[in-house]
């Protein structure tokens, strides 16, 4: 194994921000819900991250008529490319990782916050987005694997 990991145990404090304990829940979805939620969230920059989450559960079982799961998916995989070139950019890597995940959260949230001023790919509309973004960068292979799956890149000239 080639990563390294910080082992230190943390309980979570009253003064965490909420969207950390929602990052944790976050990461046990699978990586094309991840995604489908990050491309719900560019579509509504006021919707919040628990309201994405149930609306990509209702596309999931096809409970809505104006959008399918799959399109939500490669929006969100179209939105995954933008920031991966960001990420690139800003020479961004996670670096040490802590086995506590909301310490992994935080880092990562701050290190996103941190860059988004200088890197506009990294930018987000709002906390749905954010969210979404943070969590799918921690499950960076997953996420590129099925991002891959589902752009389609432009046809080149021949």
């Amino acid at each position: 194994m080639s990563e390294q990991y910080d082992t230190l145990f943390s309980l979570p404090s009253i003064d965490d921000d909420p969207d950390t304990e929602l990052g944790v829940l976050l990461m046990g979805l699978g990586p094309d819900r991840l995604l489908a939620g990050l491309g719900v969230a560019g579509r509504d920059p006021t919707a919040d991250p628990a309201t994405v989450t149930l609306l990509v559960d209702q596309l999931r079982h096809g409970a809505r008529a104006e959008l399918m799961f799959s399109d939500a998916v490669a929006a969100g995989a179209r939105r995954w490319q933008v920031a991966c070139e960001g990420f690139v950019a800003a020479n961004l890597s996670l670096g040490l990782r802590s086995a506590a995940l909301r310490r992994l959260w935080e880092s990562a949230a701050d290190m996103i916050a941190a860059f988004s001023d200088a890197t506009p790919q990294l930018r987000t509309t709002g906390a749905a987005e954010r969210v979404y973004l943070i969590a799918c960068w921690l499950r960076l292979a997953e996420i590129a694997t099925i991002a891959e799956e589902h752009v389609v890149l432009p046809e080149l000239p021949s």
